[in-house]
């Protein structure tokens, strides 16, 4: 039986009419359903809730941001940055393409007000923020990742899709299917609010470019008495998720981030004597690495039954990980 798959496009409208049209033309080409403001071009609260609906009814949800924030509601927020909250919430896959140039955006896409422009960074900023993206610079380019990034997404994360009711075996068979489809978006919405339950409210979280300073110590023997050296080293997060995530396929002692750390600064200097990170910053990385989504941190027993908080790499973790170490094509 051959299944589609209904597709979300979310936008700003005028300024990425283009975008939205090739975007549109993409998901048909490739034998899915699109979905989107082309159906409701006016922008008001009650028909809020009926985009809502639309984006239950859908499998994945794509977002693209150019230069301008949107039409606003009455508190200030944009309804492409409503409909985008909305999708993360009820735990649609979410494909995301960001402008990485603003500086190549003619002036009449582009918001000139200071408020739309701060609004419009923080909510990029919230977008990157714990999940993959891609940047796009032309509309040619955008094109050829949205056909990319769906033939993946079907391929790696399938969702539950459309079929025609003359290709069901049975009208026993379609009710069966339509109530599990109905069981798992009523899971998949309880699993993805307790999630946000439990999702800590961090804004700003540093991104892999940034450098951060960790403190370690060295204990040695002198005269029969254990003294203390202390010591900092400096690592990009690129580093250290690197350093950590290829030894996390499988649940870690969460405190073997000091070796996995050290081992990677052997690497610029391998005659470096063995020192240990102090607790708080093993716990900083620790943290930092869950609160991207890269890891996940957890309580349970060992195979000789010694409880111990454990550690072990995420999916998204491992889609970024594979992105990082894959050896990229000279031509």
């Amino acid at each position: 039986m051959g299944k589609k798959y209904q597709i979300f496009v979310s936008s700003t409208f005028r300024d990425l009419s283009d975008e939205r049209q090739d975007t549109i033309r993409s998901i048909l080409d490739l034998g899915h359903i699109p979905a989107g403001m082309e159906l409701f071009p006016a922008a008001d609260t009650e028909q809020l809730l009926y985009i809502k609906k639309v984006i239950d009814e859908c499998d994945y949800y794509i977002l693209i941001i150019g230069g301008r924030y949107g039409s606003l509601d009455a508190e200030g927020v944009s309804f492409t940055e409503r409909e985008y909250d909305y999708a993360v919430e009820t735990g649609k896959i979410v494909l995301a393409f960001i402008h990485g140039n603003a500086a190549t955006i003619p002036v009449g896409k582009s918001d000139t007000a200071q408020r739309l422009v701060q609004s419009l960074e923080e909510f990029r900023n919230k977008v990157m923020s714990g999940r993959l993206v891609r940047e796009w610079i032309s509309r040619e380019n955008l094109e050829a990742m949205v056909v990319k990034s769906i033939a993946r997404a079907t391929s790696e994360y399938p969702a539950v899709g459309w079929i025609r009711g003359d290709e069901v075996a049975s009208e026993d068979l379609l009710k069966q299917i339509n109530d599990l489809r109905l069981e798992n978006i009523s899971l998949s919405k309880g699993l993805a609010a307790a999630n946000a339950a439990l999702r800590p409210s961090i804004e700003n979280l540093a991104d892999f470019a940034e450098e951060v300073e960790l403190n370690f110590r060295r204990s040695y023997t002198f005269n029969g008495r254990t003294k203390y050296t202390a010591s900092t080293e400096t690592l990009t997060w690129l580093e250290i998720f690197k350093a950590v995530g290829i030894n996390v396929a499988i649940p870690r002692i969460s405190t073997l981030i000091s070796s996995y750390i050290f081992e990677r600064l052997k690497v610029d200097t391998p005659d470096l004597i063995f020192k240990t990170l102090l607790d708080e910053d093993n716990a900083k990385v620790k943290h930092q690495l869950a609160a991207l989504g890269l890891i996940r941190v957890y309580v349970g027993q060992s195979t000789k039954g010694a409880t111990h908080e454990w550690m072990q790499i995420t999916p998204l973790g491992s889609k970024t990980l594979a992105e990082l170490l894959a050896v990229k094509s000279k031509a």
